[in-house]
């Protein structure tokens, strides 16, 4: 686990946002945007570490233990943003998806003159 200032959690949870924006569109993977700012190694790594021997630290070490175990600033932080984004950017995305939906496609795959 790595030490992290304000501003980086800023940019952590902006880029969860991306990943949300991202998984709000059919077709687009917020696993695309992890990977193009540069944090899907580590969301795989924490991932990772959210198994059975997370509970055993959890249990032996207590939570401020588990909580780095699993890298849970990371986590939360991100999963945060990636919320955020689903819960406001959803409506977004069908309410285009139902009433425009060719307006969104060209913004997707390049549309325009």
């Amino acid at each position: 686990m790595q030490h992290r200032s304000a501003w980086d959690y800023v940019r952590l949870f902006l880029k969860g946002v991306m990943m949300g924006a991202a998984d709000a569109v059919p077709g687009v993977s917020g696993g695309t945007v992890a990977f193009i700012t540069g944090i899907y190694e580590e969301l795989i790594h924490s991932i990772r570490r959210c198994d059975p021997m997370a509970l055993q630290v959890l249990f032996k070490e207590g939570l401020n233990a588990f909580w780095a175990h699993i890298n849970g600033n990371f986590l939360a932080t991100l999963l945060a943003g990636v919320a955020l984004s689903l819960a406001t950017l959803s409506h977004l995305v069908l309410y285009l998806l139902d009433n425009h939906p060719i307006v969104l496609w060209a913004f997707f795959f390049g549309g325009g003159s």
